[in-house]
């Protein structure tokens, strides 16, 4: 459409041709306002005309398009204004309403003067808020304004409006609106700088002495909350975040205290053990930074054991002056924490039995025998191969999630042996046969996907490893082309889906290099080649080779070998496990421990990421490997850290697989079902703060200890979990009927029935027949004993409840129960059963101590 001239545009509005509000009409009142704009008088005095002809708020329609105005900047400091704005009487209330809306937005698009000479508020029309700070911004004081409108708009200090709103704000002296703005404070400088020059602070004295902290006030903190109490109630009702930020403002100060804070007024065992990780590191970096051992050590046993073992390596020469503390102390400061770590973890998060989830590989197979399995790299489905009915050989895939075969292929000559899963029903299939072979008999390599099955074109004599490795369905091949003593040749190759395979490296006549497997790292960038006399370690991102020396020894059986991180880990003919840590490529003589008989080999040996160990299938039963995470900390007495029964697993050199990520086994035999494991980590109770664990647990650890399949390591833990639980409760006494999970802080009593468990050497619940009876008190080993116990009585009281004869036991502990021979009255008179006299009851700090 042609452009409307301005004479055209000016003649159609003075003859009233063009009504504005049809199109004609708009065109012509657009043109003469777009040539106003400009500044040229005749255009202006048009302007004028069309306002006083067809109304100001037409032409005001017409202009405060942003077609016409060109935008929220021009539409208010424009020439046009000058007419249309010239008698205030004659702006409509929704201009109005648009100008304060724009100011509010961003305050360089309306001038102040243009409101300041309207003087007029916004109208009902908009919502309160534009209409409340429209007037506040006129200076009107007498209009109602909410606590959190007057906070945010007093928070801005990029705009007209926050000034008057701040002064608002010290004159009113609103409690909620103060509150509100001094919360904005703690994010922005701008804000806190202004609380601190007025002298600002919420109401209520638990924010304030939170406010006080996040701001830096410190001297005026201290005046508020010397003792820290208000700053503990306020720390442990904020968020993650908000403790998070009050933790590192309190690094600032060395004037809180960060124990009272953290933990409570009276440093409950169930408050310390409430913090999280970030917490009680913060805690006990500040407690070692100030050198308050003091205060540090009976926080130690409250801590997860790891971190108690740990902690107490910060201590320097001190030591705790109690005897039975110091013993704890010194058996705390010994331990590894790593070997802690392992040692607790293992027996915590796994049980004594794993029950299986069955895969069936189809009726059809009937009498079978399944050769290797292997993973997909997401753990969803399975590859298989094996052999059926009269030496039928099969390949396929299972989807684990439907339980289902998905792809079968049985499609082959000879025999196949292994298998590697390359993506979503896609394998690749290696044959095997009888080792005496001539130039017909070549063993090949067959790729099989949807499409079927393709030979891929290479051919060797002895297939020794097939493994996944990184790359879109790239695999790798270890093979030994020649197999005569006289010129034998072992060679790497890799592939990726059926294209051509390429030579990694060759070992020809290389120490008659014998290769009797391979394995591949958890990333997919190192394989292993182990043979008889060396292992070959060959990093396939950058084609390097290096060789390890360890004799593979001789015996029945299969050797094993398996990579982690940082570890190589193979397993001899003889029983032997050897262990190469990070760096592979010195010949340093690896670390060593004889572990089981040659007629026992395990039968399966991987990394285990979920469990972060080395695992090894021998029979039907799962074990667990201590080995050491380093090459600093020397190799245990005995390596099986646990065993874990399969149920169902063939007890006979069952073919097994773990998934990458090592939370699932698979175990197969003969027939056509495949046994899934769950190896999924079971989170512990073991594993917590000690300082939330309770009588129970201590049973619990006592009934762990009596497995007889646990390793060292993991017996070691559990000892030394046991002791600190003891410490703990040193102090208790158990009267009546126990509430279940109760955690009793030091010095206190609590009604519950509980005896000596002779088996355990714990106290359980007592029956209800007995629940009168006193029950013993067993101290720390070390710690004196009674002499009515040294000669191994159980300080228990023979007969009926109520019999006249009762035992005198003096005990030097802090808390006591004590009866006498003597029947009667009088100053000997034996107290009633579960009484505790004055004078035995440990003595409570004192508040604020």
């Amino acid at each position: 459409m042609r452009p409307m001239r301005l004479w055209t545009a000016s003649l159609l509005l003075r003859l009233s041709l063009a009504v504005p509000i049809a199109p004609l009409g708009r065109r012509a009142l657009a043109t003469v306002l777009g040539a106003a704009d400009s500044g040229e008088p005749a255009s202006l005095r048009a302007v004028a005309r069309a306002a006083a002809s067809e109304g100001h708020d037409a032409v005001w329609r017409i202009w405060l398009q942003p077609w016409v105005s060109g935008g929220p900047v021009r539409r208010w400091t424009s020439p046009v204004l000058d007419e249309l704005a010239a008698d205030v009487s004659t702006v409509p209330g929704w201009v109005v309403d648009t100008a304060w809306t724009d100011w509010l937005k961003e305050p360089d698009t309306v001038p102040w003067p243009l409101l300041t000479r309207w003087n007029r508020p916004a109208t009902d029309a908009v919502p309160p808020r534009t209409r409340a700070l429209s007037r506040l911004a006129l200076g009107d004081t007498t209009g109602p304004l909410a606590p959190a409108l007057l906070a945010d708009a007093a928070a801005r200090f990029d705009h007209p409006v926050g000034e008057r709103a701040r002064a608002r704000l010290l004159e009113l002296d609103d409690p909620e609106a103060v509150d509100l703005y001094c919360a904005a404070a703690i994010e922005t400088p701008e804000v806190r700088d202004f609380c601190v020059a007025h002298h600002l602070a919420p109401a209520d004295e638990v924010e304030r002495a939170v406010f006080f902290v996040r701001t830096g006030q410190y001297e005026q903190y201290q005046a508020l909350d010397p003792n820290g109490a208000l700053l503990a109630v306020g720390y442990r009702g904020g968020s993650t975040a908000e403790r998070a930020a009050l933790r590192a403002a309190m690094a600032a100060s060395s004037g809180i205290d960060t124990l009272r804070v953290l933990a409570g007024q009276r440093f409950d065992r169930r408050d310390f053990a409430s913090l999280t990780v970030g917490e009680r590191d913060y805690l006990v970096r500040q407690l070692t930074g100030r050198g308050d051992w003091v205060r540090l050590w009976p926080l130690v046993p409250l801590l997860p054991l790891p971190e108690a073992a740990d902690t107490v390596r910060r201590f320097g020469t001190w030591r705790p002056s109690a005897e039975d503390a110091r013993e704890l102390f010194e058996a705390l400061h010994a331990a590894d924490p790593l070997v802690i770590n392992d040692g607790l973890s293992a027996v915590s998060v796994m049980p004594s039995r794993i029950e299986p989830v069955h895969v069936s590989l189809g009726e059809a197979f009937g009498a079978c025998a399944v050769h290797d399995l292997d993973f997909s790299s997401d753990g969803r489905q399975l590859a298989f191969v094996g052999t059926r009915r009269k030496d039928e050989p099969f390949a396929g895939v299972v989807d684990l999630r439907s339980r289902k075969v998905s792809r079968l292929h049985s499609d082959f000559v000879h025999p196949l042996t292994r298998v590697a899963h390359l993506g979503p029903d896609t394998i690749v299939v290696a044959e095997d046969y009888a080792r005496n072979v001539s130039k017909a008999q070549v063993k090949k390599i067959h790729y099989a996907d949807r499409h079927g099955v393709r030979p891929l074109d290479f051919g060797t004599a002895r297939v020794v490893g097939l493994e996944r490795t990184t790359g879109d369905r790239a695999f790798l091949v270890a093979a030994q082309r020649q197999i005569v003593a006289a010129d034998p040749r072992s060679e790497v190759f890799l592939g990726a889906a059926d294209g051509p395979l390429t030579k990694v490296f060759e070992l020809y006549g290389r120490n008659s290099f014998d290769p009797w497997g391979a394995a591949v790292s958890p990333s997919g960038r190192l394989a292993a080649v182990f043979g008889e006399q060396n292992i070959v370690v060959v990093d396939l991102a950058e084609g390097t080779v290096n060789e390890i020396h360890g004799h593979l020894d001789t015996g029945p059986g299969q050797a094993h070998a398996a990579l982690s991180p940082s570890a190589l880990v193979r397993i001899t003919l003889s029983g032997t496990l050897n262990v190469w840590h990070d760096p592979l490529t010195s010949t340093r003589v690896p670390a060593a421990a004889r572990v089981w008989s040659p007629g026992q080999l395990p039968t399966g040996l991987a990394w285990s990421p979920a469990l972060h160990r080395f695992v090894a299938v021998r029979g039907a039963h799962l074990e667990i490997l201590a080995v050491p995470p380093t090459r600093e900390i020397p190799m245990p007495d005995h390596l099986v850290h646990r065993r874990i029964e399969l149920v169902g697993a063939p007890p006979e050199r069952p073919r097994v697989r773990l998934s990458p990520s090592g939370n699932v086994l698979a175990v197969a035999g003969d027939g056509p079902t495949v046994n899934l494991y769950d190896l999924t980590s079971k989170e512990s109770a073991l594993t917590r703060s000690m300082g939330s664990l309770n009588r129970e647990d201590l049973a619990e650890v006592a009934r762990l200890r009596r497995y007889p399949d646990l390793g060292p390591t993991a017996r070691h833990a559990l000892a030394l979990l046991s002791a600190c639980l003891e410490h703990g409760f040193r102090h208790d006494i158990g009267i009546g009927d126990a509430r279940d999970g109760a955690v009793v802080g030091d010095h206190e009593i609590e009604l519950g029935g509980w005896r000596r468990d002779e088996a355990t050497d714990c106290r359980r619940r007592r029956p209800a027949a007995a629940r009168r009876r006193l029950p013993s008190y067993r101290r720390f080993p070390g710690a004196a004993r009674p002499a009515c116990l040294a000669a191994g009585d159980t300080g228990m009281r023979r007969g009926r409840p109520g019999r006249a004869g009762r035992r005198t036991c003096q005990g030097r502990g802090p808390v006591r129960q004590r009866w006498s021979r003597t029947g009667g009255g009088g100053p000997g008179r034996a107290r009633r059963p579960g009484r505790v006299s004055r004078s035995d009851r440990p003595e409570r700090p004192a508040p604020g101590s």
